[in-house]
């Protein structure tokens, strides 16, 4: 993708903290990213207005917005826009180290952690412009209809027994998989690739280590008892 001139792919910030959104103004531009920054909004609202005008590369969503959520954003939109759904890519922000940031690891969304980490950002925008590259409108679509079915499973109950229903979403070199937490029996390691052993008897290798695995996976029903 061109990197300079129109070209140049273009992001959406929704935020509001006027400060946060200052920050990433003055800063992602100094990271050597192809994005360039069209506008920001504050809440729900003004952030569908804008999705109405501009068609953007990139949502940089804060998580919780003074009229609702930024779930709400793609979910209005997806469902206003039944033709025209969003493709590009997300990265959501949160200051909140709770169910929603479960629930965007689950649908393996991108997301920031406030106080922002420069370093942080910088890898979050190369990883949204290889998954623009890379990924299909129906990889992403898949992602978010993944995050809104474990949202309201978090929201509903939080307890061991509704966590085995959320899904997760892997992808090997083939295709994506939607998997239930309960179908899941171990994970192994591979290298810097993971094996997913299913109740099933299906074997997924996906292109993330152990470690990325451990931290994903809820505490609570999956626990490392070897390094690999």
């Amino acid at each position: 993708v061109p990197g300079s001139g129109q070209d140049r792919a273009v992001a959406l910030i929704v935020e509001d903290n006027p400060s946060i959104s200052q920050f990433l103004l003055q800063v992602i531009p100094t990271l050597g990213s192809n994005y360039q920054i069209i506008g920001t909004s504050s809440t729900v609202q003004e952030a569908l207005a804008a999705l109405r005008v501009q068609q953007p590369d990139l949502l940089i969503l804060d998580v919780e917005l003074p009229d609702g959520r930024g779930f709400d954003i793609l979910k209005h939109w997806n469902h206003e826009q039944e033709q025209d759904k969003f493709t590009g890519s997300v990265i959501f922000a949160t200051a909140y180290n709770h169910y929603a940031l479960q629930a965007i690891k689950f649908s393996a969304l991108d997301y920031l952690l406030k106080l922002i980490d420069i370093t942080e950002l910088k890898v979050a925008l190369e990883n949204a412009a290889k998954h623009k590259i890379a990924s299909s409108k129906q990889f992403l679509e898949d992602k978010i209809t993944a995050l809104q079915q474990n949202l309201a499973e978090f929201e509903t109950a939080r307890a061991n027994k509704a966590i085995t229903r959320q899904k997760i979403v892997i992808s090997d070199a083939e295709r994506i998989y939607l998997v239930t937490i309960n179908e899941i029996v171990r994970c192994e390691a591979n290298g810097s690739y993971t094996l997913f052993c299913l109740a099933n008897g299906k074997r997924i290798t996906i292109s993330k280590s152990i470690k990325q695995i451990e931290q994903m996976l809820p505490v609570s029903l999956f626990y490392r008892i070897h390094r690999s």
